[in-house]
């Protein structure tokens, strides 16, 4: 009788374990499925972004390095006997047709990673900064898509006495739409990239055109 007093103790400590175990396995899927809930979108956002910047930059310097245009490609300066700049003046064909050729590239380049997929370690959902790169991975699939706008400006540098550093630069402007599952997000930012420079001696004219801005 006492024999099977003992037996039904041990079944029961052993039942209570077992829920134990399974309560706590339970608790941490709840646990991840909350972390992961709230960590992947802020994940995909930061990977989309790095991916469409990276992707732009490349996509442009590579069109800069396909036309390789120097200053004197798409510049003139016109000055007078005495030194001093009357006028700069473009070429408003060469411009337009490295803005198109941007363009072109760059949506090319984003449209090579529509699909994308990561894989994000599980421990990145512990917000333990120590297990943020171990664990089996899991993978994220969202997709990229943008729409694009450039302009060319021009700013005027002081270099010292009577030298002005003449920029001539384009800005590109990237909305990207991110989307997956269950996350969809927009982001808007500027590239900065610098076409051409030169030193200009003398005095430079206070307007210089409409696309022209002084700083």
């Amino acid at each position: 009788m006492l024999f099977y007093k003992r037996k039904k103790i041990r079944f029961k400590k052993l039942k209570c374990v077992l829920l134990a175990v399974v309560l706590i396995i339970v608790s941490c899927i709840v646990f991840c499925e909350q972390q992961l809930a709230e960590f992947k979108c802020e994940y995909i956002r930061i990977q989309a972004e790095i991916i469409s910047v990276n992707s732009v930059c490349e996509a442009v310097n590579n069109s800069l390095k396909k036309f390789n245009y120097q200053y004197d490609d798409i510049a003139e300066i016109k000055s007078s006997k005495d030194g001093t700049v009357q006028a700069i003046t473009t070429n408003s064909f060469k411009i337009n047709e490295l803005k198109a050729d941007i363009m072109l590239s760059v949506q090319q380049e984003i449209a090579k990673i529509y699909d994308v997929e990561i894989d994000i370690p599980l421990g990145a959902f512990t917000d333990v900064t120590v297990l943020s790169n171990y664990g089996p991975p899991i993978n994220v699939s969202f997709n990229l898509t943008g729409s694009f706008s450039s302009e060319i400006i021009s700013t005027f540098e002081s270099a010292g006495i009577n030298q002005t550093i003449h920029h001539i630069r384009l800005i590109l402007t990237s909305k990207i739409m991110t989307t997956s599952l269950d996350y969809s997000g927009n982001m808007t930012f500027s590239t900065d990239f610098e076409i051409a420079q030169n030193i200009i001696v003398g005095v430079t004219p206070q307007y210089c055109g409409n696309w022209y801005k002084t700083a």
